[in-house]
């Protein structure tokens, strides 16, 4: 009994790692390459005509950032306007997508906040990645007072714009790269 689970996990877990790697053939939603959730039909398209424009000033919370939360779900997202990024994030326990395999070098919590910059050029992320996942030791920001940004909604800071489908939020910046949050999805197109 204890080799068929240990088969089995082996199995999953590598079915896992394939369906994660930046090489995943599976189309997504705009037609082009992205590292992404296993499902890439959970991934919100690009913002349509439809996506209603919000004044970002209701999210203002300070110090240059704009906090939100996506519609009624356990995701939140602050763009900071003068470090040109956007930095989405959940609680672990609110994930529902495979855990994200851990880089060996990072000692804290991974695959539950992913950060996108306005252009590559000011990038802290390896190898200066428009967009990934981060190392985290903590949340960044404190959603209890973020404002919601509903199903269907928008707010644009600099070069970024972020907007909500469902409970799933997707931010991109000028030169097509984004990044999706929620509690099934996750995406990350360089």
């Amino acid at each position: 009994m204890r080799k068929a689970i240990t088969l089995l996990s082996a199995i999953a877990l590598a079915l896992t790692f394939s369906a994660c790697s930046p090489g995943d053939s599976s189309p997504n939603p705009d037609g082009s390459s992205a590292m992404s959730t296993p499902d890439p039909a959970l991934i919100p398209g690009a913002p349509g005509t439809d996506v209603k424009n919000i004044d970002s000033a209701l999210f203002d919370v300070g110090y240059s950032e704009y906090l939100f939360r996506a519609g009624e779900g356990p995701v939140w997202c602050t763009i900071n306007a003068e470090e040109k990024w956007v930095l989405c994030e959940q609680n672990e326990a609110a994930a529902e997508y495979a855990p994200v395999p851990t880089p060996d070098e990072c000692q804290g919590s991974y695959g539950y906040q992913l950060k996108l910059y306005e252009d590559g050029s000011s990038s802290t992320l390896a190898d200066g990645a428009a967009t990934g996942f981060l190392c985290s030791g903590g949340y960044y920001s404190d959603p209890e007072n973020a404002a919601t940004l509903n199903s269907g909604e928008s707010i644009t800071v600099g070069a970024i714009k972020c907007y909500v489908k469902d409970v799933t939020a997707r931010c991109d910046n000028a030169n097509s790269q984004y990044m999706a949050l929620g509690p099934k999805v996750w995406a990350a197109k360089n």
